[in-house]
């Protein structure tokens, strides 16, 4: 019996000495889960008031965003009378252009007339002259007497 009075007197002792080595890593626990306890109660009230400001902000875009949109429907028309400006402007320089490039044709073919027939100086600038007065007769001609005339 000695030798398990022995026996349970080391087991006592080294439950003893592992309870002795505990003791301070149990409170320095303790005192890290009071620690993460505090900071995250912090985090808690830091992420309520971020909270509380992203929906401030979040509301005043939505407004802004509002007010945007408004002032650009209002726009909208003064954009729409633009783009009626510009193809009105669009459609008035095609047509001189076409009107430009007709009436060089004209001119070149009076001027291609007056070389043919051999003509130069003050007679050649007359024959230019009626050249172009005799075209300008034919445009004025009704459209059906026109093609009459070139039958």
């Amino acid at each position: 019996m000695e030798w398990l009075g022995i026996g349970v007197f080391i087991i006592a002792l080294a439950l003893a000495v592992g309870i002795g080595f505990l003791i301070p890593v149990l409170n320095k626990l303790t005192k890290t889960l009071d620690q993460t306890a505090q900071v995250i109660g912090q985090a808690e009230k830091s992420i309520t008031e971020v909270t509380g400001e992203v929906k401030l902000v979040l509301y005043n875009t939505n407004e802004t965003l509002l007010d945007v949109n408004q002032k650009v429907r209002k726009l909208d028309p003064i954009f729409d009378t633009i783009e009626d400006a510009g193809n009105a402007s669009h459609h008035l320089t095609s047509t001189l252009a076409h009107f430009t490039e007709e009436k060089m044709n004209h001119v070149k073919t009076g001027v291609d007339v007056t070389k043919q027939k051999n003509v130069k100086g003050f007679v050649r600038a007359v024959a230019f002259i009626y050249y172009l007065r005799k075209k300008k007769k034919e445009r004025n001609v009704d459209p059906i007497v026109r093609m009459a005339m070139k039958e």
